[in-house]
């Protein structure tokens, strides 16, 4: 079993892997990975207004540029690249549904898991893959298993759509 040392070495290995592969990706993604390394030493405040460092987290998304989303918790958008592998594979099963859904892309699902335990230094059991926080969530929620009598305690804060589940 791996350590937390561990697993932040491996996300470390990873990043700068994510570094060094920036002759694929695009500019827009290029300038937001310098926009990131420059902004390793910086203040939290000074981060915070530093409008060139804005700028290229705000290239990420496609949301309209006069719009200001403040609800990123429960509806957020999809970074560009994440709504562009979306796309490309929407497109892919379509071509050939049961065959690109079932018999392609199903099979990548527990490879995914198997690497992502990996990383995450667990078994692959551990890990659950669902399409939102808010499914995983009552996945969570639901698992629990409460008896007549049992509390469960809120917080003002937490999530409202959770707090009915």
């Amino acid at each position: 079993m791996s350590n937390r040392r561990s697993f932040i070495h491996k996300v470390g290995l990873l990043s700068a892997a994510a570094v060094t592969a920036n002759l694929l990706q695009p500019a827009w993604s290029r300038d937001l990975q310098s926009a990131l390394k420059n902004a390793a030493g910086l203040s939290p405040s000074d981060l915070a207004t530093d409008e060139d460092f804005w700028y290229y987290v705000q290239q990420s998304y496609t949301i309209a540029p006069n719009f200001i989303n403040l609800n990123n918790g429960g509806v957020a958008p999809a970074p560009k690249t994440v709504a562009e592998a979306m796309k490309r594979n929407y497109d892919f099963c379509n071509e050939g549904p049961s065959y690109f859904m079932w018999r392609v892309i199903d099979q990548g699902r527990e490879p995914l898991r198997k690497n992502l335990a990996q990383l995450a230094g667990c078994d692959k059991e551990e890990i659950a893959l669902h399409r939102n926080a808010s499914e995983a969530l009552e996945t969570v929620i639901f698992g629990l298993e409460l008896k007549a009598g049992d509390e469960v305690v809120l917080a003002k804060q937490d999530y409202p759509n959770m707090s009915g589940a």
